[in-house]
């Protein structure tokens, strides 16, 4: 059934700012503020967001977060909107003064929904309709995809309660309906709008839905604000990566009235977090600010960081959303699955390095998801190179360089350190040079990037001979890395140790 109801906002919370802008003190502030029990005011509208080629693409979506928690969102002008009370609760009727700034302004993704087992969670959902005149008024709902509740809360507006009318015109528009759910296992889930699914996904309404053990710094700060343990592995910090791909045409015909099957789905943009590489890792065209994407964003970093020397074990929550079955291939690592579809992987894990169920490439289906554990233990900081046969020097480690050159003592340098060293292979020997790539460190754009970059890489160039190694993280369908068919882009991001 569909109540109208008007609600008080509660002014309780932590401030959350994402995890690489919070530092540790504020942190442990915030978890000492209960909040009971989590409550979510969220908005169904319509917006535009910018691809990380510059181009924009209309879309559904939602808006709104925790109660009482702090948040802020971008406008489609791109300015990031703060708001220091938290997502207003939303009030039977007409749209309110308080209501109408969200009205337009979807975000992509949709707020990231996190709790703890036990907890009565509540989603508050008003329908604030579309600000495009030529786009369908739709009906909306909530799908709890993998937490397993009574029909009435599953969101399938065929088999439970009806899908939230557009605010306007309708009967029963300005309706708010409340969809209510007690997790009993910790994992990694995920919400849709189920009205016209083939549709409203693909137009973008969808987010992460995490649930930790009880007293996990992310029962109340979310996703990447500390760590916990699951399905019997420990965790240092959590990442999430959600996973979906835009075909532009549905979009441009949801914005202009035009003709389009979804029987012809092919896409041209494929995302982590809603975002294409580089922006994944928070580099991009002019007037990409990621630091207030975090912000609007909180929890949704796809950028993986790892200390090697005090080891970080990160945990990914991969999600695929998307239509498309994806391959998702790390270099440098084989990561341990522990869990898939929120139960644990019990036939498979197993603790000890080199056993159970550790790959490089895992192929995710349309709706699935899984916990996927990365050891940093097992990498370091530096490149390890052989040198020249017959040399006296049997083996070396050199920081942060790509060894294209030798020594006459047989040691491998750098190619732009030292360009004037002879080549490897010798030249002279194999009748050829060999081409140097550049030395293998953090790019200059990241090194001394802007606000919101992890705290490691905020602060300039790191000290020599730890700059840590990077590796690719990315969708091993290679064409799905790229923006419109050029390469790189798309699901692609990366791997960084760090001391």
């Amino acid at each position: 059934m569909i109540k109208k109801i008007a609600i008080i906002s509660l002014l309780i919370g932590a401030l959350l700012l994402g995890f690489y802008l919070v530092g540790q003190p504020q942190a442990a502030k915030a978890q000492e503020i209960a909040v009971f029990p989590p409550i979510y005011n969220l908005y169904a509208t319509d917006g535009f967001v910018t691809m990380a080629d510059g181009t924009r693409q209309y879309i559904y979506g939602f808006i709104g977060g925790r109660a009482g928690v702090p948040i802020s969102y971008l406008n489609q002008l791109g300015a990031l909107v703060p708001l220091p009370g938290g997502s207003p609760a939303p009030t039977g009727g007409p749209v309110t003064a308080a209501e109408l700034p969200l009205q337009g302004n979807a975000q992509f993704p949709a707020p990231i929904i996190y709790a703890a087992v036990g907890e009565v969670v509540e989603i508050r959902l008003k329908n604030l309709g579309v600000t495009q005149r030529s786009a369908p008024n739709d009906p909306h709902t909530i799908h709890l995809h993998g937490m397993d509740v009574q029909a009435a809360n599953d969101g399938v507006p065929e088999t439970s309660v009806a899908a939230v009318p557009a605010n306007s015109k309708f009967i029963g528009a300005g309706n708010v309906v409340v969809y209510m759910f007690s997790p009993s296992q910790a994992g990694t889930y995920f919400y849709h709008c189920h009205q016209e699914a083939s549709i409203h996904v693909q137009m973008g309404m969808y987010g992460a839905l995490v649930v930790y053990n009880v007293g996990e710094a992310g029962a109340t700060m979310g996703p990447g604000t500390g760590g916990g343990a699951l399905f019997g592995a420990t965790y240092t910090k959590d990442v999430v990566l959600l996973l979906s791909e835009f075909d532009v045409r549905q979009h441009k015909a949801e914005n202009t009235g035009g003709g389009y099957n979804p029987i012809q789905f092919q896409p041209q943009y494929w995302f982590i977090n809603g975002l294409s590489f580089p922006n994944t890792i928070h580099a991009g065209l002019p007037g990409f600010n990621f630091g207030n994407w975090l912000l609007a964003h909180p929890g949704y970093d796809p950028f993986i960081v790892g200390s090697v020397s005090i080891p970080d074990k990160v945990l990914l929550r991969v999600i695929n959303m998307g239509f498309q079955a994806q391959p998702m291939h790390m270099h440098g690592f084989h990561a341990k699955v522990i869990g898939s579809d929120q139960r644990a992987w019990d036939w498979g894990y197993k603790p000890t390095v080199g056993q159970g169920l550790e790959k490089n490439t895992l192929l995710i289906g349309s709706g699935e998801t899984y916990e996927w554990l990365i050891d940093f233990s097992g990498q370091s900081l530096a490149s390890k190179y052989d040198t020249l046969p017959g040399s006296a020097v049997v083996s070396a480690t050199f920081q942060g360089g790509t060894q294209t050159r030798y020594t006459a003592a047989g040691v491998p340098s750098g190619n732009i350190a030292f360009p004037l060293l002879p080549a490897i292979p010798n030249p002279f020997a194999l009748g050829f040079a060999y081409i140097g790539g550049p030395d293998v460190g953090p790019p200059v754009a990241i090194q001394q990037g802007t606000g919101g970059l992890p705290p490691e890489l905020a602060t300039g160039a790191p000290p020599t001979g730890v700059a840590g190694q990077f590796f690719p993280f990315h969708n091993h369908d290679d064409y799905k890395s790229t923006n419109n068919g050029i390469y790189p882009g798309g699901m692609f991001t990366m791997i960084l140790t760090t001391p």
